[in-house]
């Protein structure tokens, strides 16, 4: 049965660095298959989560995939939830509005950056260090322990645990 992915992605379209590591991850630990579409949404911040044009957004997508399933999935960094009220506050309130929606969760802890690379970049630099990543094939690299936690710590995410429901591993 074929499937969309939507993928809601705190990034803009422009710089696209969180689809870069995510696509290097798929691409490298999973199956090809043409049963499988999937269809980015560029929220630009995960402040917009649940705003007007991101559910338009989703709607659309649902609306034009006729032939399967389709299933939401946001990629949300987790921010320094540990030590802000207001990241522990934003990244809760977005867990929830996931399960109340039935989305899946996708998580990195810090950002996306710490979880591939190995630490934070500034912002003037993440396109690049994306680019180099891909470019490098740095993917090789990384375990996929890393990519797999159950609990949210430092330096890891749950990717592949939600991915896994969906996509077959090589």
């Amino acid at each position: 049965m074929a499937r969309q992915l939507i993928f809601c992605l705190e990034t803009n379209k422009r710089a696209n660095t969180d689809y870069i590591y995510i696509k290097e991850a798929i691409d490298f630990l999973y199956q090809k298959s043409r049963q499988v579409k999937i269809s980015p949404i560029y929220m630009g911040t995960k402040t917009k989560y649940r705003s007007k044009d991101v559910l338009k957004e989703i709607g659309q997508k649902k609306k034009m995939f006729i032939h399967g399933e389709t299933k939401v999935i946001y990629f949300i960094d987790t921010d320094a939830f540990e030590k802000s009220i207001e990241h522990a506050n934003a990244f809760r309130d977005i867990r929830q509005f996931c399960e109340e929606n039935n989305y899946d969760l996708v998580w990195f802890c810090h950002d996306v950056e710490e979880v591939f690379l190995g630490r934070q970049i500034s912002d003037d630099l993440k396109v690049q260090a994306a680019d180099t990543y891909r470019d490098k094939r740095e993917i090789e690299k990384i375990s996929s322990e890393k990519l797999s936690s159950e609990t949210i710590q430092k330096n890891k995410s749950n990717l592949l645990c939600v991915l896994d429901k969906y996509l077959i591993r090589k």
